[in-house]
C-alpha cells in the first residue's frame, strides 16, 4: 500500500472512526479482542478470554482476520477492519497482540482502554520504533502518515527485564507496560492436563516413546505475513546425517503458519509434521530438548527447564538487519552453532548443558511462574469495567 493510498485510507477510518463516535456511546461492558494474526483465538487470548467469558457481565467481541495475499484478498481484509470502526468505537477495553492499522490512524476516544498483549512472550529480538528505517522496520516516511503502535494506554509483558525494550518498540512511558505476567504460560502450570498430554502421545504414538524428541522451531523470516525464503534454515537430511546414531531421535518440524504454505517437508520417519495432531505448546512438553534460531519460543520452553540449542547460520547478517537488545552470544541459555556438525555434535554432548543457566533464564524473563497470569490480567482488566459502572451510576 503506497502512502497516498495510505493517506486516503487514514482519511477514511478517521472520518468514520469520529462519525461512530459522535452516534455510539462506549458499552461499559464491552471487551474487543482483535488480530490480523489469525482467524481464531490466540493461545495468550485464548487462556484470558476463557477467564473473562466467566463473568457474564462481560460482553466479547473477537475481531480476527487474517490478510490474504493478492488484491482481492488485501481488499477483503481492509473491508473487515472499516467494518470493525463500530466494534472499536463501542468498547471500553480493546485487546492485541500485533500491529493493529486502525487503531493508530484514529483518534481513540478517552473512555476506550487499549492494550497490548505482544504475541512473544519477551523482548530480545528489536521490533517496532527499534527498528525504525531498518529493512524489517516502518520507514519515517511511514510512520509520518501511520504513526504504529500508538494510541496504546498500556502493554502486558513477562517480567520487569522487558519493559525498557516494550517501551521504546511502542514509543511509551515506561510506567505504562505492566510485568503482569503473560496469560499463554498458564498452561505450563496445568500438571493434570500435561500428564494427560503425555500419557495420550504415548498411546497414539508408541514407536516414539524411547526416541529422543528434538523440537524444530525456527524464526519467522519476513515482513507481514510473508515468508522471506521458501527454505527453511536448517538442512534436516545433513543434519539427520551428523547425529552419531539417526536412528535414536526424532525431529518434530513446527513451523510458523506464515511459513507453512511455502515449506514441503520431506518424507522421512526421521521428521514429524506433528502441528495436525498437537498445538506448539503441546509438542513443547513432549519433546526432549528445543532447536531454535531467533524464535521468542526460547522463553516459554525454559519454563520447562529442557535443553536448548541455537543453529544460527546467517547470526552476522541477521544481526546487521534486524539486531537485537542483548548481545545474542551472551543471551540465549545454550549453546550456538553455525553448522550442521556443530549442531548435532552439542546435542550428543547433553550432558554438558547448563540447566542452572536455563533456570536463571527463565526466572529473569518470566517472573510470574505461578498458573495465574490470565486471571492477573482479567482481574486488572474487570478493574476498568467496573470503575465504568460506578462512574455512570
Amino acid at each position: 500500500m503506497n502512502l497516498l493510498i495510505t493517506k486516503l485510507v487514514k482519511i477514511i477510518f478517521r472520518g468514520t472512526y469520529g462519525f461512530l463516535s459522535a452516534l455510539f456511546p462506549v458499552k461499559r461492558n464491552k471487551v474487543v479482542i482483535a488480530s490480523y494474526r489469525d482467524e481464531e483465538l490466540s493461545d495468550n487470548f485464548k487462556a484470558l478470554h476463557a477467564r473473562l467469558n466467566e463473568n457474564p457481565a462481560i460482553e466479547i467481541k473477537l475481531l480476527l482476520k487474517k490478510m490474504n495475499t493478492g488484491l482481492a484478498g488485501k481488499a477483503a481484509y481492509v473491508f473487515h477492519l472499516f467494518s470493525s470502526l463500530y466494534h472499536i468505537a463501542t468498547s471500553r477495553v480493546l485487546l492485541l497482540d500485533d500491529y493493529y492499522f486502525p487503531l493508530y490512524v484514529i483518534k481513540k476516544r478517552k473512555e476506550t482502554i487499549s492494550i497490548q498483549l505482544w504475541h512473544a512472550c519477551g523482548a530480545f529480538k528489536k521490533f517496532g520504533y527499534s527498528i525504525k528505517d531498518k529493512p524489517f522496520g516502518p520507514s519515517s516516511a511511514y510512520l509520518k502518515v501511520v504513526p504504529v503502535h500508538s494510541n496504546y494506554d498500556y502493554s502486558l509483558v513477562s517480567s520487569a527485564e522487558a519493559i525498557p525494550h516494550f517501551a521504546e518498540a511502542f514509543n511509551m512511558d515506561e510506567k505504562r507496560v505492566l510485568p503482569l505476567g503473560v496469560p499463554r504460560t498458564d498452561y505450563f502450570f496445568k500438571k493434570d492436563h500435561l500428564h494427560k498430554l503425555v500419557e495420550e502421545f504415548q498411546q497414539s504414538f508408541p514407536g516414539l516413546k524411547s526416541k529422543t524428541k528434538l523440537l524444530y522451531a525456527p524464526t519467522f523470516r519476513g515482513s507481514g505475513h510473508y515468508q522471506e525464503s521458501k527454505r527453511i534454515p536448517l538442512d534436516l537430511q545433513a543434519f539427520k546425517q551428523s547425529l552419531d546414531d539417526p536412528e535414536k531421535y526424532v525431529l518434530f518440524v513446527h513451523l510458523h503458519p506464515y511459513m507453512k504454505d511455502y515449506v514441503n517437508l520431506e518424507d522421512d520417519p526421521f521428521i514429524c509434521d506433528m502441528t495436525d495432531h498437537y498445538s506448539l505448546y503441546d509438542i513443547m512438553v513432549l519433546s526432549d530438548a528445543l532447536l531454535t534460531d531467533y524464535s521468542s519460543v526460547i522463553f516459554e520452553y525454559s519454563l520447562l527447564k529442557k535443553p536448548i540449542y541455537f543453529y544460527c547460520p546467517d547470526l552476522e547478517e541477521y544481526t546487521e538487519e534486524r539486531d537485537f537488545y542483548y548481545p545474542f552470544e551472551t543471551f540465549v541459555p545454550g549453546p550456538i552453532s553455525k553448522n550442521t556438525a556443530e549442531l548435532a555434535r552439542d546435542i550428543s554432548q547433553s550432558g554438558n548443558v547448563d540447566k542452572y543457566q536455563i533456570e536463571a533464564f527463565s526466572q529473569k524473563f518470566i517472573t510470574h511462574q505461578d498458573g495465574q497470569s490470565s486471571n492477573r490480567a482479567a482481574e486488572w482488566i474487570e478493574s476498568f469495567l467496573e470503575a465504568s459502572r460506578r462512574k455512570r451510576g
